[in-house]
This record gives C-alpha cells, sequence and structure tokens, in this order.
C-alpha cells in the first residue's frame, strides 16, 4: 500500500483514538461542572499527549530516525493552534446554533483535525522526509 496512505490511515486511527480520549475526559468534566472552555482545554491536552506519543512512534515513526531539536515545541504550537480553532468553533456553535454541546464539540473536532494533520505532517514531523529527499 502506498505510505502516504497507509500514513493517513495510521493518523486517523491515532485520531479516532484521540478523540476518544478528549470526549471522555470533557464529558467527565462537564458532569463535574467544569465550565465548558476550561473543560475543552484539559480535555485537548489529553488527547494532544496521546497524539504525539503514538504519532511519533508509530505514524511518522520512518520519517524520524532521530527525534529532531524543537520537535516537540513544534507539536505543541500546532496543536495550540488548532486547540484554538476548536475551541471559537466550539463555542460558535454552542452559542449561535443551541445544538447539542457533544455534536458541537464533535463538529470543532473534526475541523480541528484538518489543521493538526497538515501541521504535523509538514512542520512536526516531516521535515526529515523533505530533506531525504532533497539529498538524493
Amino acid at each position: 500500500m502506498n505510505s502516504k496512505i497507509t500514513r493517513l490511515i495510521q493518523f486517523g486511527l491515532v485520531g479516532l483514538i484521540n478523540t476518544g480520549i478528549d470526549l471522555g475526559v470533557f464529558t467527565l468534566l462537564i458532569m463535574g461542572n467544569i465550565p465548558v472552555i476550561p473543560a475543552q482545554i484539559v480535555s485537548y491536552g489529553c488527547g494532544v499527549l496521546n497524539s504525539y506519543i503514538l504519532n511519533s512512534r508509530w505514524t511518522f515513526r520512518k520519517e524520524r530516525t532521530q527525534k529532531r531539536k524543537n520537535e516537540l515545541l513544534r507539536f505543541i504550537l500546532v496543536n495550540l493552534a488548532a486547540l484554538t480553532v476548536s475551541s471559537l468553533l466550539l463555542k460558535v456553535l454552542y452559542a449561535s446554533t443551541g445544538a447539542n454541546l457533544t455534536l458541537c464539540k464533535l463538529a470543532a473536532t473534526a475541523v480541528s483535525i484538518l489543521v493538526n494533520y497538515a501541521g504535523s505532517r509538514y512542520l512536526v514531523f516531516g521535515q526529515q522526509t523533505r530533506d531525504k529527499v532533497e539529498q538524493e
């Protein structure tokens, strides 16, 4: 199977696990009367931690012959961007539509996946691939 397709499938599977962690923690925090945005930040952070571990060790492992300087910092910045997008969208959807909070969370998460994949692929884990191609 094409390595790009395999990588995308792996990223999707990791994303499903991350989403499960994120939604589970978010639901527990909301049930504990934590406000929406702090719950979003904490739950998203739990998913991000899982994402870094699984994506660096499985999804993008072949591109990472060694951990690059500032990789974790770039990963955190990409995920802060995705968190910002998802939090703003969550707040807008929930306030303007009155839809179920979980549905709003899922919609916001779907959009943040696009930001996260592009950032992870090209800014965090992908540089070695470009470097390797340029050297060949």
